[in-house]
């Protein structure tokens, strides 16, 4: 997870140079094309990086959350008069992915339990925005609504495991 966030932080100067080498070689859309094709390749080794990840720390599971605080802060300027992020939605897409892989680890449960999550949180980092709350609602629900079935599912019966196993202990 840490290479991921790397490249990540990594991406922003890189967008930035060739931003102004596309505005200098040719004009501003040039810049703004040549600093999303940057963007989007340090996007997807990121994302390729994140695939393979073997194992995660609770660290790691920390990271959502901050990256969304992060990234929210940049978009913040580019959002202003339309509503192209909802930076509440991101926010909140990253604390329950954060949740999800906490509980994920700590009972030892598939990683397929994380794709829905992971998912909705990429769908809300796009700065891409149905217009009206409707498609944050539903993404962050659905979210909700797979973080509890992970909870029902696979959390509970190992917490209720723990709490078998002390009190035979005890």
């Amino acid at each position: 997870m840490w290479r991921a966030i790397a490249i990540e932080v990594l991406s922003f100067p890189f967008t930035a140079l060739a931003f102004i080498a596309g505005w200098a070689f040719r004009d501003i859309r040039f810049g703004v094309l040549a600093g999303a094709v940057v963007f989007t390749i340090f996007f997807i080794a990121a994302l390729a990086s994140i695939f393979f990840i073997r194992t995660y720390s609770y660290t790691d599971s920390a990271l959502p959350p901050v990256f969304a605080l992060l990234w929210s802060a940049v978009l913040a300027p580019f959002s202003f008069g339309g509503s192209l992020f909802s930076a509440p939605a991101f926010i909140g897409a990253g604390i329950m992915l954060g949740a999800c892989m906490a509980m994920a680890k700590r009972y030892a449960v598939e990683k397929k339990w994380l794709l829905f999550p992971a998912l909705v949180f990429l769908y809300e980092m796009l700065p891409v925005n149905i217009p009206g709350q409707f498609d944050d609602m539903f993404a962050l629900t659905g979210a909700a609504g797979y973080l509890l079935a992970l909870f029902l599912r696979r959390v509970l019966p190992g917490i209720l495991a723990d709490l078998a196993g002390r009190r035979k202990a005890g």
